[in-house]
């Protein structure tokens, strides 16, 4: 293993604990700048809760944060990770490629797949790139800007652009609504000794 343990994709949103229900909407093998053209890297600490071995996942809790899934890379010894160890986790926020009103009753993941970039080598090291689509309460959405800015299933705020302005010029935003925001991200993590 190398200096850096693996890293491995905020769910988004980075976002909280993944159920992989719905279809989202497909793009065959973005490049980088499609998927991540505006995209802004952040990094915290993290702490183990458990692993989900049957889902390849490490639940981690970061500092004022709700319980999220992390997904790791094919290869990585998921039994190695133990309760109450340290991370340091690394999302990259991708473009929303689709908004619509949603069915669901509260903000949750639908949809979770790994995405194989056709320039994957543009994605940092050790980072797993994902689509999701994830039922979200939108607070803003600026046409002007293509940024729109949501609560998540893990209840944090988050701003996202869209790929294309044309996403937000039907939509109607009304205090408490749910939409389904599809976007992509890349997330990953490495083990830390504090």
């Amino acid at each position: 293993m190398s200096a850096r343990p693996l890293i491995s994709t905020i769910a988004a949103a980075a976002l909280s604990v993944f159920a992989f229900s719905g279809a989202a909407s497909a793009m065959s093998e973005p490049t980088f700048e499609e998927a991540f053209a505006a995209a802004e890297t952040v990094s915290y600490k993290a702490q183990v809760v458990t692993t989900n071995p049957a889902r390849n996942e490490i639940i981690v809790k970061a500092k004022d944060r709700n319980e999220f899934a992390v997904p790791v890379q094919a290869g990585f010894d998921i039994a190695s990770v133990r309760e109450n160890q340290f991370l340091n986790v690394t999302y990259l926020a991708g473009v929303v490629i689709g908004i619509e009103k949603s069915k669901n009753t509260k903000p949750e993941i639908d949809a979770s797949k790994t995405v194989v970039l056709a320039d994957e080598d543009r994605l940092p090291a050790g980072l797993t790139a994902r689509q999701m689509t994830v039922t979200v309460k939108i607070l803003t959405a600026d046409t002007e800007t293509g940024k729109v800015r949501f609560t998540g299933p893990d209840g944090e705020e988050r701003t996202y652009t869209v790929q294309n302005l044309e996403i937000l010029s039907d939509l109607k935003i009304k205090g408490g609504e749910l939409f389904d925001v599809t976007f992509f991200d890349a997330i990953g993590f490495e083990i830390t000794n504090t």
